[in-house]
């Protein structure tokens, strides 16, 4: 190499050689992907980065899997291919948990538009509902064309039908979910495949440590440790957001009083790492009726501020967050 050659001459041959432009790659950085819970987007920047991970925590009944659902519905919508892989719920729940979601958001653009209350779409509520969803949407009606006739006999006599039938028509199709992985390397397999194929999707994991059980040997934290750095790579590789849904470990009343910090999430040491942004839910108050209080506290933010957490009230039977 020529001795003399310029710092301009470095920087062409560096950008020959990598194939990386500097300048196209943050004119072109793809916006984030809103989750459809607007005060959570304001403050992550508008939502899920790209080329990262972000981390859903938090204790049980906080909605980790409900506010994924809402950000697959949302993404949904706007296009962005969302694959949901479950290793822990069958598929059918968490497509009871989108009906849900559809029912909840048909109603509030019904009422916009001044359709009276008795006629609104009948809410549906995914915990009463979810052997309706599996029976059709989980195969127990194997045949296409029968499942697709019962359906259309019983929408009057069903509500339940008839919003499964709007759902299927106009939102199901524009989203997956996969519960056949078991593992977070198997799931990045399928990603692979559809990067290959010209998909980017947005990923959906619940949930990390589940998936990282019976990935490889070693600990625990080896095994998480490994299938963290493989999203964080996958991600980055391909240019996409990924949701991750992480358990907590164990901690005791008075810790639970302060605010979470990334020494929270079990196996943590390389989740907090390598992931672009941890939302870790917590409670804030006692229950009233269907209504839990929720606070988002955002621990980690690479392209934004942390440190804050945002007040949401979370209906689990809807499986809404407001």
């Amino acid at each position: 190499m020529d001795e003399r050659m310029t710092s301009a001459q470095a920087w062409a041959r560096l950008k020959a050689e990598t194939d990386f432009d500097y300048a196209m790659h943050h004119a072109m950085q793809p916006d984030p992907v809103p989750t459809g819970i607007a005060p959570l987007d304001a403050k992550l920047g508008g939502g899920l980065p790209v080329g990262t991970f972000t981390v859903i925590a938090g204790e049980a009944g906080c909605g980790k899997s409900a506010l994924a659902c809402c950000t697959q519905y949302n993404a949904g919508i706007l296009g962005k291919m969302p694959v949901f892989f479950s290793m822990e719920m069958p598929a059918h729940m968490v497509i009871s948990r989108l009906l849900s979601v559809h029912t909840s958001k048909v109603r509030e653009s019904q009422a916009a538009r001044g359709v009276p209350d008795d006629e609104l779409m009948r809410q549906v509520w995914w915990s009463t509902t979810h052997n309706v969803v599996r029976n059709i949407a989980g195969h127990a009606i194997t045949d296409t064309y029968e499942a697709t006739a019962y359906v259309a006999n019983n929408l009057f006599a069903d509500p339940v039908l008839a919003a499964w039938d709007d759902f299927e028509r106009h939102v199901w199709r524009l989203m997956a979910v996969d519960d056949k992985v078991s593992t977070v390397s198997q799931a990045i397999e399928v990603v692979d495949g559809l990067c290959k194929a010209g998909i980017r999707p947005l990923v959906i994991l619940d949930y990390l440590q589940l998936g990282a059980d019976t990935d490889g040997d070693g600990s625990e934290y080896e095994r998480v440790t490994k299938a963290s750095g493989q999203l964080a790579s996958c991600v980055k590789r391909w240019q996409i957001p990924a949701m991750v849904i992480s358990s907590m470990r164990n901690v005791g009343r008075e810790e639970r009083k302060d605010a979470p910090t990334l020494s929270m999430l079990r196996s943590s040491g390389r989740i907090g790492f390598d992931a672009g942004t941890v939302v870790i839910l917590k409670k804030a108050g006692e229950r009233d009726g269907s209504m839990q209080p929720i606070e988002a506290h955002i621990v980690k933010n690479r392209v934004g501020p942390s440190g804050d957490f945002v007040p949401l009230l979370f209906n689990g039977g809807a499986n809404q967050f407001m």
